[in-house]
């Protein structure tokens, strides 16, 4: 990494202002005003793509004559179909058929070809979280704000979700079995060190949790773990790291409030990134929140890659010049007192910061 590049931080924040954009991929309504107060599951914008019309050759997708096509047809025409519905057919031997490529309605026939027009995708974008309306920009971007804690993780499998959070077993490094998981914990995002079996996510599944944030899990996992419908979240990354000290107190510290897991991101070298928030109000908010804390003397932070992965300590120093390592590459470093290790110099960019 060049000298020059500002490092990716993570952050273990117990409070903080958290500030989120929602967009719609195309313009469209926004349903909210700014300074509404916005609960999770609120729809804030919507959107409707432009119909999409397709000429399907029903003559030629079944070795028919355009003549033949007519009587092969199934359908009515202006009459809605579902996908996968027959349009025409069967015929010949192989009793080959015309299925409806998506939702939408048949229109019209001629020369053998039918004109088919494609039920618009609808978009619907959600709060994600409960918070006030900051900004809009009217037609596609909608911010929300809240306070609370905040916990940025590693990689996600794509998903949101909002729940109860509750915590399985009793450290860290726990790993998640399928006889942890009772009927009690339907609906509720689970935390857990570890997963090394597809088995319980599965289970997780079956009992309709909304959410699962994990240390690590086993990189086999890693095509299962996408097409699960609930979001997944890994702290640490793949293999079976345990949730780090900082991470797993703030959880655990939380567990019974209801959270938002925002597993999307995960880019190394972006700045969205999978992470947990969890709103707090009241007397738990503190005056004047930071939104970012930034890498300085006195900082406490934990290593997140490397060999000295998951060391927590307290910067001693940033060091200026950029800093030679085995690897070959040259890095803007600091230098921190880790407890039992002494002090040690690390990539600044290998860095998060807790709080």
């Amino acid at each position: 990494m060049s000298a020059t590049h500002l490092p990716i931080l993570r952050h273990v924040l117990s409070m903080t202002l958290v500030r989120r954009e929602r967009r719609l991929p195309m313009p469209g309504n926004i349903a909210v005003r700014v300074h509404e107060k916005v609960q999770a599951a609120d729809v804030v914008a919507e959107a409707e793509e432009p119909p999409r019309h397709l000429f399907l050759d029903i003559a030629r997708g079944l070795g028919i004559t355009p003549a033949e096509a007519a009587r092969a047809l199934r359908v009515e025409l202006g009459s809605r179909v579902e996908a996968g519905q027959v349009l025409a057919g069967p015929v010949g031997i192989a009793r080959r058929t015309l299925r409806a490529p998506s939702d939408g309605r048949a229109l019209q026939l001629s020369g053998g070809r039918l004109l088919f027009e494609a039920r618009p995708l609808s978009f619907a974008v959600h709060a994600g979280f409960p918070g006030e309306v900051v900004a809009t920009d009217g037609s596609r971007i909608v911010t929300i704000e809240t306070h609370g804690a905040l916990l940025q993780g590693v990689w996600g499998n794509g998903r949101r979700g909002w729940g109860v959070m509750r915590v399985i077993g009793e450290g860290p490094g726990e790993h998640l079995l399928t006889d942890k998981l009772d009927i009690i914990l339907r609906g509720a995002i689970l935390v857990a060190g570890t997963c090394d079996h597809p088995a319980p996510l599965h289970q997780a599944t079956e009992l309709s949790v909304r959410g699962l944030i994990l240390g690590s899990i086993a990189a086999e996992l890693l095509a299962v773990t996408r097409r699960l419908p609930y979001p997944v979240l890994l702290t640490e990354g793949f293999g079976s790291a345990p949730i780090s000290a900082p991470a797993y107190s703030l959880l655990s510290s939380n567990a019974g409030r209801e959270v938002a897991v925002e597993a999307v991101g995960g880019d190394p070298f972006g700045y969205q990134q999978p992470e947990v928030i969890i709103p707090l109000t009241g007397s738990q908010m503190l005056d004047r929140p930071e939104r970012v804390i930034p890498l300085a003397t006195g900082v406490r932070v934990k290593v997140i890659r490397g060999p000295l992965r998951s060391a927590v300590g307290v910067i001693r120093e940033l060091i200026d010049r950029a800093e030679p390592y085995p690897s070959g590459i040259l890095a803007r470093s600091a230098a921190i007192q880790v407890e039992g290790q002494g002090l040690i110099v690390v990539p600044q960019a290998n860095l998060e910061v807790v709080a």
